[in-house]
């Protein structure tokens, strides 16, 4: 039996015996009753399984009676594997729900109460023997107003639905610039960019074409299309908020095809937009990725591309794919770096509302996410974190300080509930924006609809 199922079952058995028959003698019929074994289900789809485990072993130091199985589902199951055990009422006390996400969830929480009964217990050694030492109290959970001083500003926006807190983050994600210190030394860029301007310049010395076919043989950067560029409506969001050009409203309605075009030419939108393809648009001198690539992150791997935008889980996952990279980390680039923009993605802990032991779910729930285990949990897992108290600690970390150092101003552009859906359609925005418009002479309406139609699809996902 592999040794953390051996724990597991130990302690269960361990439980049972101590606090049933003669493990109970001494114990009142109330106190015996507080610790009645009780099992809870932990839906989770993120890879730090291994530490959300270890986390939940030391709250079971304090309530051995309460069993947390932890289960791994991939992201594109979890809904409707969701939706079906709910149906038979066999679904999860916990789950894990992404902060883009959490209005298509809201009908299947639970908001966190005020307060939960929370009973702890242990041994306690005497010359007279031992005695099991029960404490039953009245937990108190964190308030709206701790929830906006203790966390990055990104959270509440998120978790608070009516004045009610849906969740509570275990860390909290940005986006940054990954690059590979090769391929720029070999193109002789000796300092890795700082601007959007310098990285412009960069891109265009790292990128190199194929001689017979004139194709991309080597990108400056992952950037320019939309399907195989993961982030690409982070990448958008930022780009529109950098340049001072609306993207969305506080409430998550699409704005960026209502900016106004006073010049007569092309709107700032489109300026946006261009800058953005002009990546992959053949005729552009900055011209270096196209949509026929592989993923962005494969190709950065594989050492064909020298810059790539992605979160800081996206470090673990390079350096055991590909560990004799020579990989550097940029903080977000910047057109206005007294005004810094980035994005928050992350994961939040929720209760789901069919569960059974809803006091003791949130109970596991808080002590992951607001206690000291959430330190440890970071620690473990090379995570940013949501929470204030860690920032400063976190910034001494070399590969982490890049991402962490932006999460105070990190916030969420998506609020409705089909997340996927959006990126869909901002996804379809990028590569039509790359096709000519069928009809030359109405160049810019053509364009404008494009704005119009993914604006409105993504409006009807709100």
């Amino acid at each position: 039996m592999p040794r953390k199922k051996w724990l597991l079952t130990f302690s269960v058995i361990f439980v049972f015996i101590l606090f049933t028959g003669f493990g109970c003698k001494g114990l009142t019929a109330r106190e015996q009753s507080a610790l009645a074994p009780i099992n809870l289900e932990y839906w989770t789809v993120f890879d730090d399984v291994d530490a959300i485990r270890a986390a939940i072993q030391e709250f079971r130091a304090t309530h051995p009676h309460i069993n947390v199985y932890v289960r791994q589902l991939r992201q594109d199951e979890f809904y409707n594997r969701l939706i079906e055990a709910m149906s038979e009422d066999k679904g999860p006390d916990i789950i894990s729900v992404h902060n883009r996400s959490l209005q298509e969830y809201l009908g299947k929480l639970s908001p966190l109460p005020a307060s939960v009964r929370d009973t702890t217990s242990y041994i306690k050694k005497s010359q007279l023997g031992d005695e099991i030492v029960v404490n039953t109290v009245n937990l108190p959970m964190i308030t709206l107003t701790q929830l906006g001083n203790e966390y990055v500003q990104a959270v509440k926006g998120d978790v608070v639905v009516n004045g009610k807190i849906y969740g509570l983050p275990l860390s909290l994600d940005t986006m940054g610039v990954y690059y590979n210190k090769d391929l720029l030394d070999r193109a002789g860029v000796a300092e890795p960019p700082k601007t959007w301007e310098e990285f412009q310049a960069a891109v265009k010395k790292i990128t190199k074409y194929d001689r017979k076919t004139g194709k991309v043989d080597q990108s400056g950067a992952a950037l320019g299309t939309g399907n195989n560029i993961p982030g690409v409506d982070d990448l958008l969001f930022m780009l529109f908020k950098q340049s001072n050009v609306p993207f969305v409203s506080k409430s998550g309605q699409p704005l960026f095809n209502n900016v106004p075009n006073n010049t007569g030419g092309e709107s700032p939108a489109m300026n946006v937009m261009n800058f953005y393809t002009d990546f992959a648009n053949s005729s552009r001198d900055t011209y270096t990725w196209d949509e026929s690539f592989d993923n962005a992150l494969d190709r950065f791997v594989n050492g064909s591309v020298a810059f790539f935008f992605g979160y800081s889980y996206h470090y673990q996952v390079i350096k055991a794919r590909a560990p004799q990279l020579n990989l550097g980390v940029l903080p977000m680039l910047q057109l206005n770096p007294d005004k810094p923009i980035n994005v928050a993605s992350y994961w939040l802990q929720s209760v789901v509302n069919k569960s059974k032991h809803p006091d003791e779910a949130w109970d596991v729930v808080d002590f992951l996410a607001h206690s000291k285990a959430t330190k440890a949990y970071l620690d473990r897992t090379g995570r940013p974190t949501a929470l204030r108290a860690y920032i400063t600690a976190q910034q001494e970390k070399l590969e982490l300080q890049p991402f962490v150092s932006q999460v105070l101003i990190a916030e969420n552009w998506y609020k409705g509930r089909n997340y996927g859906a959006a990126v869909g359609a901002l996804k379809d925005l990028v590569h039509n924006w790359l096709l000519p418009a069928p009809n030359s002479d109405q160049f810019l309406q053509y364009r404008q609809q494009l704005l119009n139609n993914a604006a409105a699809k993504v409006n009807q996902t709100l």
